[in-house]
């Protein structure tokens, strides 16, 4: 399979046509075929259900570009987003329930929008991963995420919400237990949670006595209203500001209007990283600490905090006494008292991000990534950065990529919704710097300044998730499957293109 050649633009298509609806089918016969000449790539403005993908590299790093257009929104079904397109950089949402700040109900949910890939080399590389992908790796019935084999695969994981506006995707692996991320963390990562952690969600009401922040159960973390940050941005409000700064109380209305990605109105409620880089990233208040201030008690703290006498406890205290200028009992109500009475006004409906994500210099963290969204076109571009050799054993070595070294890379697209509304993954496809190549990574003189223009791209058709659960290696191997006696031997683009029509409708080979 060559990339495309631009003097034939039918060659396009001949891509990736695997697993979909039949009502998608029709969808893929457009103007999105039609590929201008040489010198760029088709026109993003008929990028319609597909990915593109581009790769380039420099004497240190690579970056793989990924372009999509979001999709109208098909859940949650009856509320208000339905239909409308919009780039979810938000993960899920915490509203008072009467009770306590939790997440909302599970028909109510969003999710944020991500790209995730593994990727491998292809001599020496893991058994079936360079013709299955996919299907040999996590995907056993989409319930498990782990390899059917004894090996480790290099896992990159970019989510709109709790990495995308950081800067950063997480590096992790999966074998064939679990996803692998660190165990360990360091300071200032304890001072939130009694182990090590990644990019995740971990916001928990506090509940308690002596003031009406515990009595009514907040959110354990809320925005430092006032403060500024990088850019000279202020931080509105201490719960999520709306378009127009307001506090946002309604996600399903509130969260489609707000298209421009680089507003730090998306940054997460608390990012810790004092330790990884210089750029200071606090955005947020420990309403904990105010409370203990406030009522001398911390029942409402978690564990690894409840010994006053603790290093740990020592070290966090002296962290948001720095942090906040707050370091009495009087100051501590003031503040208090003024998260409280935003709630309040808000009718008691005030939203808070669910997600606290905080990175530490290591293992984990070695990718970093520029997003950015067309709202005229709804359109996505992520880019994810990585040095060609990071001399982890967890991450792939793509230091022979500008010797024309081969890889094999499968990637999944999540589009937001109720429980990732679309969980899409592709074929496994070559990289490498082949003209030969599925995906013809480039050479360039910086990262720093690519034209990405005069990067070879490849449009991907989306794999749709209703029939993935057929996307695994004992099916894929089954008489079912017409193609499974040449599994080891073929890619799976020699047999489905649009040329010869071998496609899934309904779960059924036609």
């Amino acid at each position: 399979m060559k990339l495309f050649n631009y003097s034939r633009p039918h060659v396009m298509v001949v891509l990736l046509i695997l697993f979909v609806y039949v009502g998608f089918i029709a969808s893929c016969t457009h103007d999105d075929q039609i590929v201008p000449t040489p010198p760029g790539p088709p026109s993003l403005e008929q990028l319609n259900k597909q990915v593109r993908v581009q790769v380039a590299y420099d004497a240190a790093e690579v970056a793989l570009k990924f372009t999509w257009k979001t999709q109208g929104k098909l859940y949650p079904v009856g509320l208000p987003n339905v239909g409308k397109n919009y780039p979810m950089q938000f993960h899920d949402m915490l509203q008072h329930n009467g009770t306590r700040f939790d997440r909302l109900p599970s028909a109510q949910r969003l999710e944020e929008d991500r790209i995730t890939f593994m990727i491998d080399k292809q001599e020496g590389g893991i058994q079936g991963y360079a013709r299955m992908g996919c299907g040999i790796t996590c995907h056993t019935g989409m319930t498990d995420h782990h390899l059917l084999t004894d090996a480790v695969l290099d896992h990159w994981h970019w989510r709109g919400a709790r990495s995308g506006p950081m800067g950063y995707a997480e590096d992790v692996a999966v074998d064939n237990v679990s996803r692998i991320r660190d165990d360990l963390g360091t300071m200032p990562t304890k001072f939130l949670r009694s182990g090590g952690d990644r990019f995740r969600e971990d916001q928990a009401a506090i509940i308690g006595t002596g003031h009406p922040v515990l009595e009514d159960g907040l959110p354990r973390f809320v925005f430092n209203k006032g403060k500024s940050m990088p850019g000279g941005f202020t931080v509105p409000g201490f719960f999520l500001p709306n378009r127009s700064n307001a506090t946002m109380i309604d996600p399903h209305i509130d969260i489609p209007q707000i298209k421009d990605v680089s507003n730090n109105i998306s940054l997460l409620v608390v990012y810790q990283d004092r330790n990884f880089d210089p750029v200071e990233k606090v955005n947020a208040i420990d309403l904990g600490y105010l409370a203990w201030l406030a009522t001398g008690n911390v029942d409402h703290l978690p564990s690894h905090l409840s010994d006053e006498s603790s290093s740990d406890f020592t070290a966090w205290k002296n962290f948001w006494a720095a942090e906040t200028n707050i370091s009495t009992e009087a100051a501590a109500i003031t503040k208090l008292d003024q998260v409280h009475q935003e709630w309040v006004d808000s009718g008691k409906k005030a939203m808070v991000t669910r997600s606290v994500g905080f990175i530490y210099n290591s293992d984990q963290h070695d990718i970093s990534t520029e997003r950015e969204f067309n709202a005229d076109r709804n359109e996505w571009t992520v880019i994810l950065k990585r040095k060609l050799s990071t001399g982890s054993a967890k991450d792939a070595n793509l230091s022979t990529l500008p010797n024309g070294g081969k890889f094999t890379i499968s990637f999944a697209m999540h589009d937001s919704g109720a429980g990732s509304e679309t969980h899409d993954i592709s074929l496994p496809y070559e990289i490498s710097n082949n003209d030969d190549a599925d995906i013809k990574a480039k050479q360039v003189s910086s990262l720093s300044n690519v034209d990405w223009n005069a990067i070879p791209a490849l449009d991907t058709y989306w794999v749709k998730q209703a029939v993935m659960p057929r996307f695994t290696d004992d099916w894929l191997r089954s008489g079912a499957h017409p193609g499974s006696g040449s599994i080891e031997s073929t890619k799976c683009l020699t047999c489905h293109t649009e040329s010869n029509n071998v496609i899934f409708t309904q779960g059924v080979l036609n």
